[in-house]
């Protein structure tokens, strides 16, 4: 167990626990903007953690290649729908 290791799974717990809760507020907020904000963002913590979790385990191509472009998109998504729509 090296400290890379550690601190990967350190990484995927984190943002896995942080994942959910905009994944749940999504889920119970009825206005359109804060529902699709919150969904892009929680779905950018769990595939980030998740590409933590693939990267603790040794798994290059589906953190490298699947992974990480991923939550780069979730992330770019994120950040232009907020700056095209906003939080009402």
């Amino acid at each position: 167990m090296t400290l890379e290791w550690t601190l990967n799974l350190l990484a995927f717990v984190a943002l896995l626990l942080v994942g959910f809760v905009p994944i749940l507020i999504s889920i119970r907020v009825k206005i359109p903007s804060i529902r699709i904000t919150s969904l892009l963002l929680g779905l950018f913590a769990l595939s980030h953690g998740l590409y933590h979790l693939a990267e603790a385990f040794g798994i290059g191509f589906l953190s490298d290649v699947i992974l990480e472009p991923t939550s780069v998109v979730f992330l770019l998504s994120f950040g232009l729908y907020y700056s095209k729509k906003g939080i009402p």
